[in-house]
């Protein structure tokens, strides 16, 4: 079984209508080599995914969005189809 919270479900519908009403895509959250983020579309929400923080020193957990070539590299397999309501 997996789960998340609605308040997390809630918040990323309204950056997702915030920035679609700008016209704009959310952007792939995974960091690349570089230091940057991706920043495809992003069309999948990861809510436990984690990240170094803190300078490296920290490893941090949080809800991102992430493109499908950067989750499908995380998964290591093509993401599995979601069943609706």
């Amino acid at each position: 079984m997996q789960y998340i919270e609605l308040d997390i479900v809630r918040h990323a519908a309204a950056i997702l209508a915030d920035v679609e009403e700008a016209g704009q895509n959310v952007g792939c959250e995974y960091e690349l080599p570089e230091g940057r983020l991706c920043g495809l579309p992003a069309v999948y929400l990861v809510p436990d995914a984690t990240r170094a923080g803190g300078g490296g020193q920290d490893v941090e957990r949080r809800p991102a969005m992430y493109c499908r070539g950067h989750l499908e590299e995380m998964l290591g397999h093509a993401p599995e189809e979601q069943p609706g309501f």
